[in-house]
């Protein structure tokens, strides 16, 4: 299996996960308000998302943009809507470090909600296919596409840890009122992206 293109994969994956989006916010938050470990679980949920798109933009990338042309407002509704709802209910929650609840249910349930919001974004896809086309990955034989798969998802995974360990980091230097800060604008921020998400495909 060609390491070269394990290599790209990685990269791929690590420059698609890395954005400042919702899924990111999340992560960080969960990671602050309970452990590395749950926030890591949440965004292993992205991650098997990424690597999902990730192959599907490997195996056939003409395909693919048909697919997307045609999903793409439906995905853009529900998943701005998705994040609207999530939105609010980040906004109402008012955490605090004495009454962590960090069980394996908790962070399965965040795995799957990443998971949704990730796979329900269009913009993702498309990120992918303008990668493969900008490093000139574009019709793979089937052994170098299993190979950059692999490596997406192992690039995606880096990211999460990495972030996750930097926000594991900082969460014994905060507080429960930095908690509720981190909160609200993670609330705001999450809630225009719903909202430009909805907009879109209503307009």
């Amino acid at each position: 299996m060609p390491v070269i293109y394990i290599l790209w994969g990685i990269l791929i994956g690590v420059l698609v996960a890395a954005p400042l989006g919702p899924v990111n916010l999340i992560c960080i938050r969960r990671t602050l308000a309970y452990s590395k470990r749950n926030g890591f679980t949440v965004g292993m949920g992205a991650a098997a998302a990424d690597t999902i798109f990730g192959a599907i933009a490997a195996f056939g990338l003409s395909s693919v943009m048909g697919l997307v042309d045609e999903v793409d407002g439906w995905f853009s509704l529900v998943g701005g809507s998705i994040l609207i709802i999530l939105s609010i209910n980040l906004w109402t929650k008012h955490p605090h470090l004495s009454d962590v609840e960090d069980t394996v249910r908790d962070r399965l349930k965040g795995a799957a909600g990443a998971f949704t919001l990730t796979i329900m974004n269009p913009m993702t896809i498309l990120g992918f296919v303008a990668l493969f086309v900008a490093l000139g990955l574009q019709n793979m034989e089937p052994i170098n596409a299993v190979a950059i798969t692999i490596g997406i998802c192992l690039g995606s995974s880096l990211w999460w840890f990495t972030i996750t360990s930097c926000a594991g980091y900082m969460k014994s230097r905060l507080s429960d009122e930095h908690l509720l800060t981190i909160n609200r604008v993670s609330a705001v921020i999450v809630a225009l992206c719903g909202l430009w998400a909805v907009s879109k495909s209503l307009f």
